[in-house]
This record gives structure tokens, sequence and C-alpha cells, in this order.
């Protein structure tokens, strides 16, 4: 792996990095921990584990899976070298691009700070059961972690899980940087993959801002559906929908302003201190600059009565993208939603299609569309392309549109509105070079094999 990716700060430290809003840690963000120091204890363990999180950033996946697919357009201001992700947005990008870049360096340091914990957790001193019960909990949390980064890896640079002979990205499980590792085929993508979901079981803590067993289940069924394990997708998502109520049209507004956790499974805790945060994908508050505009082609598929209007505003006369419209503190904090209920139950509505189970299917789609819609009437057929249109509209700047089409092989298509110039592609095809994402160049580079 090229030394540029895995490198962490000299002398293998690792940041550490959390904040909850019920103080379970008062950590300083610069604070940094030595390898002597991580390894001395358990609770210094944890704190290595905590440092896992300060250089996750699934906002790149919010970006990319909106940007190349047809969430939003491209603000005027937002082109040319100076732009953010326009590249992408216009289907002409290039294996230099710097967010495909610090997406994939973001995500295998990230991997390297858990291979060395993992690597080295027989280190820590453990003085009695109540701590053995502690590290086990701490390594299956890893694990977990392992799995998600992965995963998040795979669906931006592996191929389809359309194509049964394709290739995805490394699975890197240890900490040598000198290797220079090939991409893989989805099968042994997913053995390992699985391997570490089976060893993310019996996390003790329940804090929804840390991976915990729940939010394990929701991988699992997200990794379920995308491997067309129907059976098992269903099963998982069912777990979770047994557990967390769907928020009414009243109260939706507040799964955004961080006030309810109602639907929320797992989420990243954001401040002032996280310079990427989902608020600061669409526009740059430091210069007023806007990025990114929520496209005509999905503002049309609202009904007037239906609450998710209020993901989209209105600023100088145009519209703007308002899933993320801050906390009660700031109007440009957020935190960062990984797996909601919702998700589960279009997972499950998904599968039960796909083994003609039609009832649950629209079960499933209606619960879904008369929460957020209240004036919604049931209906009464279902095909595979109005479930689509579901996750379309629940789903949007949550990091799933461009990833849906993908596993799917479905064409991304985009209302003539939406292209920032008339001479743009309007439809990108599963068979154009750009549908599936380059390894970045640097990376190629210094390791061929990729």
């Amino acid at each position: 792996m090229n030394k540029n990716i895995v490198r962490i700060i000299s002398g293998i430290c690792l940041c550490i990095i959390i904040s909850s809003c019920n103080n379970l840690l008062e950590l300083d963000p610069s604070d940094t921990l030595s390898e002597e120091k991580i390894f001395s204890s358990v609770a210094q363990f944890e704190k290595g584990v905590l440092g896992c999180y300060s250089t996750y950033h699934p906002e790149y996946n919010l970006l990319i899976g909106s940007a190349m697919a047809d969430e939003c357009r491209l603000d005027s201001q937002n082109n040319g070298v100076n732009g953010f992700g326009n590249f992408l947005q216009r289907w002409v990008y290039s294996s230099e691009d710097n967010i495909l870049y610090k997406t994939w360096k973001d995500h295998y340091t990230t991997i390297y700070s858990i291979n060395l914990l993992l690597g080295n957790a027989v280190k820590v001193p453990v003085h009695n059961e109540e701590q053995r019960e502690k590290m086990r909990s701490l390594i299956a949390e890893l694990h977990g972690l392992r799995a998600l980064l992965h995963f998040d890896l795979h669906r931006n640079f592996g191929a389809s899980d359309a194509d049964p002979n394709g290739f995805t990205v490394p699975y890197i499980m240890n900490t040598d940087i000198n290797k220079k590792p090939a991409r893989i085929s989805l099968t042994d993508f997913y053995q390992n993959i699985w391997n570490d979901l089976n060893a993310a079981r019996d996390i003790q803590h329940q804090v929804n801002f840390r991976l915990q067993n729940n939010a394990v289940i929701a991988l699992e069924a997200r990794i379920a559906l995308y491997q067309k394990d129907y059976a098992l997708a269903a099963e998982k998502a069912t777990v979770l929908i047994q557990l967390y109520p769907l928020e009414n049209a009243e109260h939706y507004e507040r799964i955004w302003k961080d006030s309810n956790n109602t639907e929320v499974i797992f989420q990243l805790k954001r401040t002032n201190d996280n310079d990427l945060r989902p608020n600061t994908l669409w526009q740059n508050y430091s210069t007023g600059r806007m990025y990114f505009r929520p496209s005509y082609q999905l503002m049309s598929m609202f009904d007037e009565k239906d609450v998710r209007l209020q993901n989209f505003g209105e600023e100088e006369g145009d519209d703007i993208i308002n899933k993320y419209p801050g906390n009660d503190y700031s109007d440009r904090i957020n935190d960062v939603k990984i797996f909601r209920v919702s998700e589960m139950y279009l997972i499950r509505a998904e599968a039960s299609f796909f083994m003609g189970k039609k009832q649950e299917t629209l079960h499933d789609i209606n619960t879904l569309r008369m929460k957020r819609n209240e004036a919604a009437q049931p209906i009464n057929t279902v095909s595979l392309a109005e479930i689509m249109k579901e996750r379309y509209m629940e789903l949007s700047y949550e990091g799933h549109r461009y990833y849906d089409l993908k596993r799917l092989q479905w064409s991304i298509t985009r209302n003539a509105e939406d292209l920032f110039s008339p001479t743009d592609k309007d439809t990108l095809q599963p068979s154009d070079k750009a549908y599936i994402l380059p390894v970045p160049l640097k990376e190629t580079m210094a390791n061929p094999n990729l």
C-alpha cells in the first residue's frame, strides 16, 4: 500500500477526537497518544479506538453519492479548477481528482490505524474479567469499523455488484506499508468483510455515535442487499425495524436538527472543529459560495404535502439543499447519519420484492410513504422502479443514489434543466468509462497492481 495512504503521524501516533452530548469523554481533539502509551492499559486502548473515528469522513460518500447521480445540479459559481466536485458532477473527472484521492486516502489511513490496534491488542495488560470483557468489546468494534470502511471503498472504487466476475479494492488486514496489494474478486472481498462482521459481535456500549451492535446489524442488512442475499437482508432489517420506530411527519424535522434520534441507528458527531461535515458539502460558509443546488428532477418527485419538501429551501431566489439545516446551536453543524431505520424499511421492501413477496413489499413502502405524507394514499402495485424512487426520495444527500444505480447497473439520467451546460451529457451508461470511479492516479503510480 502506498506510504502516502497508510502513514500516520510520525512515531505512529493516533489522533484522538470524540465529543458527545452526554460528556462520555472529555478529550482535546489535538491530543495524541504514542504507541507505547496506547497499549499501556484498557482505558488508553479505548482512546485509540476512538481515534479511528477522527480520520473517518463518510461525508465524501455523501458528496460522491449525490454529485455522481441525479440529486443535485451545479451552482453557476462552481466551475473550473477552483470548483468543488464539479468535475465529478459533470462526469468529466480524471483519476487525478482530489476528492477521489482524499476518499481513498482517508479510508485506508483509518484502516491502518484499526489494523495497528488489532495487531497489538495482545500487549494491553488485562487485570480482571471486567477489563477482559471491555477489550473483547473494543476489538469487536474495530472489526466492525474495518468492515464498514472497506465496504465504503468498494462502493466507490469497486466493480458493480451486478458483475459476478468483477474485482474490487484490496482488503487490508495488516500494517505492512511495503506490500503492494492487488484488486481482489468480489467473492474474496465479501468473505473478508463477513469474517470481520462475524468478529464484530457483542459490543458493550449502546451509544449511537460509535459503532455498536445495532449498527453492525444495519451494515449486515445493507451488505446482504448488495450481495443479493435477500433473505438475510430482510432478516437483519426486520431486527432493527422492531427496535426503531419511524418518525411521524410532525417531528421529521427534528431528525435533521439533531434533536431527535428516534430513527437514527448510527451517526458521527460533528462540531466546529470538523472542517468537513454534511453542511459544508453544498456551500462554503466562509466565502458564501454555493457549490450545489438540488436537482429539479428530485424536487419534482414530492407531493406538496410531503414533509420531505423541507429538505429544500430557498435563498436569493434559488433553491438550496436544506437536509442539514443545522442544530439548535448552529445553522452550520449537523451530525452525519450513517444508518437510519427508514433505510431498513427500504432494504426489506426491495428484498421482499425479489423474493416475490408482494404484500410485504407494499406494506413497507406504504408505511414509509404515509409517515412522510399523512395525506398519501396507499399504493396497490409496486415495481422495482417504484422502490428505487422511494429510496431516491427518502435517502437523498445521505450517500446512496449513485451507489444504488451502480449496484443495479442502471443508467444515470438527468433532466436537461439540471445540466450545467447544454453540451453536458444527460445520461451515463454502465458501459461508459466514467460510470465506475477509478483508483486515484497517485495510488496506481505507487502500486501498479491496483
